[in-house]
């Protein structure tokens, strides 16, 4: 029974991923190279106003800001997109009672479908973070506010926050018939951790008294007001990032096994 499951599971793996992984990392590492390339061409002003709407200073330092969401953007909108296919096709075109006709579990199906999309949204997230780590070392030295390990550190908690994300996403995935309804849900689930930040850089008088709250919630920008943190940081991130996931998929798990197939 365990060799025909293997090659079931190689099966799903591949039915799921394609070439999706392969395009969401190319495209990631542009993003992170091109981002620092570019980024130092823009107009002064527009520099002067990052600095000061995220309080951060020097060149390093706005292109990491930068860099954190595209890692954060890449890693989660790739994986979500592999999971609507996954998830949300078989119910849209009527296919997922044919799927599970075969003599497996609910629980084996989605765990051959989803977890090597987990897995490769990790890859990406984790190159990312390491081709991040060499493009600001230019930016690097005495007397800078940015570092190698604080970067890749940083890169590794978006790709943490992200990966945790797409394992909530599924459980709502599990339950809508149409990808329109499945994209704007992993969209709001995208967008609302970075609110927050959006308020810092729109209405910064929100955080007024409020520096604690601050610090905490920003997300990006206190990665890099308490650099020298970052690395202890990381490991409680992708400690809890690791059993937060394997909890959402458990419930996943669950509530696949009581809903209904059409």
């Amino acid at each position: 029974m365990q060799a025909p499951l293997r090659r079931y599971r190689l099966i799903e793996a591949r039915h799921a991923l394609g070439w999706l992984p392969v395009v969401s990392l190319l495209v990631g590492i542009a993003i992170v190279v091109f981002t620092a390339m570019f980024m130092p061409l823009f107009p002064t002003p527009v520099i002067a106003f990052m600095e000061r709407a995220f309080l951060i200073r020097g060149m390093g330092a706005v292109i990491l800001v930068n860099e954190y969401i595209g890692i954060y953007l890449m890693v989660f909108f790739g994986g979500a997109a592999g999971l609507m296919r996954a998830l949300v096709e078989p119910r849209e075109n009527r296919s997922l009672e044919m799927l599970l006709s075969k003599p497996i579990s609910r629980r084996a199906f989605l765990m051959a479908r989803v977890g090597p999309i987990l897995l490769a949204s990790t890859a990406v997230g984790v190159v990312q973070s390491l081709v991040l780590g060499l493009v600001v070392r230019p930016f690097t030295g005495e007397g800078a506010n940015v570092s190698v390990a604080g970067a890749i550190g940083a890169g590794l908690i978006f790709t943490a926050l992200a990966v945790l994300l797409l394992c909530v996403l599924v459980i709502p995935l599990l339950l809508v018939r149409d990808a329109f309804q499945g994209l704007l849900i992993a969209f709001a689930m995208w967008v609302l951790p970075m609110v927050p930040t959006a308020l810092l850089l729109y209405r910064p008088d929100v955080y007024e008294g409020r520096d604690r709250l601050r610090d905490l919630i920003v997300v990006g920008p206190n990665f890099l007001w308490y650099n020298a943190s970052v690395p202890l940081v990381t490991a409680i991130a992708l400690a809890v990032a690791f059993v937060g996931s394997w909890g959402a998929l458990a419930l996943g798990t669950r509530v696949f096994e009581r809903a209904e197939l059409r």
